[in-house]
């Protein structure tokens, strides 16, 4: 990866959209996470891409009833070992999550790692492409 260090302001204002992100999935509405959406947002997992940001909603939305995320969920997203390297007004970040059941005792569900392009819309950063590997 090329860019600035990892601790400069965009960067920050990056890891911080990042764990915003994990939050809402866990704990917003879908709208939450819109708002952290580029328009012509890519998400890719095993088997499945979704294209544009109503698209990426639509199948977030199905994770939800599916049960993995959401505040029925009780799950939390954790986000660790976070690099972001910022070139002018893309970014590229790299991450590890794990997927941490509400249950008790808790339990890890899947862990994984995110590969993230992000773009520099106005005056924030917004998240143009994820891919998730498990």
């Amino acid at each position: 990866m090329n860019g600035e260090p990892k601790d400069t302001p965009d960067a920050i204002r990056i890891s911080n959209l990042l764990n915003a992100f994990a939050r809402n999935a866990d704990e917003g509405p879908v709208e939450g996470m819109g708002r952290l959406l580029a328009e012509d947002v890519e998400w890719r997992m095993t088997d499945v891409t979704w294209r544009g940001r109503t698209e990426v909603l639509y199948g977030l939305q199905g994770m939800r009833v599916l049960g993995h995320a959401g505040p029925d969920s009780g799950n939390r997203h954790i986000v660790t070992n976070l690099e972001v390297h910022v070139n002018g007004d893309r970014a590229s970040a790299f991450s590890y999550f794990q997927l941490v059941s509400g249950d008790q005792p808790a339990a890890i569900l899947v862990t994984g790692s995110y590969r993230d392009e992000l773009m520099r819309c106005d005056d924030r950063w917004l998240l143009a492409r994820r891919e998730v590997s498990t």
